[in-house]
């Protein structure tokens, strides 16, 4: 098909004074767009460029390690990488324990910034504020747990948080299984449901310690309500190991109440 003009047509005549408005403001336009702007060190990638969605796509880096924890024992480090990205603002890390768990220390390089280090009182929770102003990290973050002496018998794997600017990563710990807490007592029934009646203690184990005596009815035994020798039993075995403390809520003969913290122990 020949879409040339023909010889002594008419030829319409271009309008070039919208084309040249058009041209002088796309210029304008460009010249006060943020990536003109934006001088040549910055370290910000231009919008829509694949270094752009590389960055947005970025994540806080795995733990490398996942620790086993001994209860009670000594507390174990979780170790996070650095993502050596650049943030351009302050930054905050918050870091969640794992149930049965608590924070005992933080291991954090933050020169040559500023930063405050906070850990809860209870080992629950820790937090680090990075100093203002744009930040790099480059060292790596770690955290200390130490498994709590009442986590319970069996092995499983708790996991917790670590949050950076809301991103988030899981802060997980595996406590090993226990073995099995001893009290150090013979039990019966009491009369009328009223709790466990201790007919012996053994010399020297941690209810002869708490001044347990023969005679004595256990009523409250870690928090729960004793009508019974099953039920003092079945508060114990197979849920609490050694090393758990456990309070002992205990009726002496005269009917006075005592409560004791008892330290359970793996033989007699």
């Amino acid at each position: 098909m020949n879409l040339s003009t023909p010889a002594g047509a008419h030829r319409p005549r271009v309008r070039r004074t919208a084309v040249t408005a058009f041209l002088v403001l796309a210029v304008l336009t460009a010249a006060v767009s943020p990536a003109a702007a934006a001088p040549a060190s910055s370290t910000f990638p231009a919008a829509g460029s694949a270094a752009a969605s590389a960055v947005l796509s970025a994540r806080v880096e795995p733990q490398q390690d996942v620790p086993e924890l001994d209860a009670p024992g000594t507390a174990k480090p979780v170790t996070y990488p650095p993502d050596h990205r650049t943030r351009p603002n302050s930054g905050t890390f918050v870091f969640t324990a794992p149930p049965h768990t608590r924070i005992t220390r933080l291991e954090m390089d933050c020169r040559p910034r500023p930063c405050a280090e906070a850990i809860a009182a209870d080992g629950s929770t820790a937090t680090v504020r990075m100093g203002p102003g744009r930040w790099r990290w480059n060292t790596p973050v770690r955290v200390w747990l130490q498994a709590a002496p009442n986590a319970p018998m069996q092995r499983a794997r708790y996991s917790g948080a670590l949050n950076v600017d809301g991103e988030r990563q899981p802060l997980d710990v595996i406590i090993t299984e226990g073995k099995q807490g001893l009290l150090g007592i013979v039990r019966e029934d009491a009369p009328n449901n009223s709790g466990a009646l201790v007919s012996d203690v053994v010399p020297g184990s941690p209810a002869d310690k708490a001044g347990i005596r023969p005679g004595d009815v256990i009523v409250s035994f870690n928090g729960k309500v004793i009508t019974n020798a099953r039920e003092q039993s079945a508060a114990r075995v197979g849920v609490l190991r050694a090393g758990a403390v456990v309070p002992v809520t205990y009726r002496r003969p005269d009917g006075s109440l005592r409560t004791a913290e008892v330290t359970l122990v793996d033989a007699l």
